[in-house]
């Protein structure tokens, strides 16, 4: 059976052009609809493709639009990235500049207290702990402790309720600033408390120096009195 299909389609310069089909002979088995589709697709596709925007133009335009895109993006997360890093920045400078502060603190109140104890800060167990030789130099025996036992003031006080916590118990001391006048080497300001306070280690040493001279004193006398009968 032979038979043919006029179709047209356009070519390159757009001017129709008939389409004959090729005789069919036999009892093969065809798909003459379908190919006849497909023809009419391409020519569709061909006018569409003639008139139509130039498909490069529109995916040049497209790609530069999800660059721009891109681009934005990206900057807004490094614009976040930059604040989070100076955020993180700023609280770890921070937690820096605090441990230093802290530090300094320790360091500070270490050296006050070294400070305290080489200065014996009127406490025995301090002056036992500077007793040996080998801290001292420049050692003198004390030749006159009476003399300087006499300025001295001995008195009895009671500390104020916001530097003690039982107030109401007397003691037995001299006052920093009399103290002073006498013993000044045995006298130093505390910069924590802002007063001034007084190192009793030393005035063990003029009492044991003052009973040693009274004894003195005492042995000569009873000598002299031996010698002329005096009972």
């Amino acid at each position: 059976m032979a038979s043919s299909y006029g179709t047209r389609f356009q070519a390159k310069n757009g001017s129709p052009v008939p389409f004959e089909m090729p005789t069919i002979t036999g009892g093969a088995q065809t798909d003459l609809g379908g190919a006849a589709g497909t023809v009419n697709m391409g020519n569709a596709y061909g006018s569409l493709r003639g008139s139509a925007v130039d498909f490069a133009d529109i995916s040049a335009t497209a790609i530069g639009e999800r660059a721009k895109s891109a681009a934005t993006k990206m900057q807004m997360e490094a614009s976040f990235d930059a604040q989070q890093f100076a955020s993180d920045a700023a609280i770890e400078a921070a937690q820096i500049t605090a441990d230093a502060r802290k530090d300094a603190a320790s360091a500070q109140a270490r050296g006050s207290t070294t400070g305290s104890i080489f200065s014996a800060i009127g406490s025995i167990g301090g002056a036992m702990l500077l007793s040996d030789s080998t801290t001292k130099n420049d050692i003198k025996p004390i030749e006159d402790a009476l003399t300087k036992l006499r300025q001295l003031r001995p008195v009895t006080f009671h500390y104020k309720e916001e530097w003690n916590s039982n107030p109401e118990r007397m003691h037995h001391g001299f006052i920093a600033q009399e103290y002073k006048e006498v013993v000044p080497d045995a006298t130093y300001y505390d910069s924590d408390s802002e007063k001034l306070c007084i190192d009793t280690g030393d005035l063990i040493g003029l009492l044991v120096r003052a009973v040693q001279q009274l004894e003195t004193k005492v042995t000569r006398l009873e000598a002299a009195n031996a010698l002329v009968g005096v009972k």
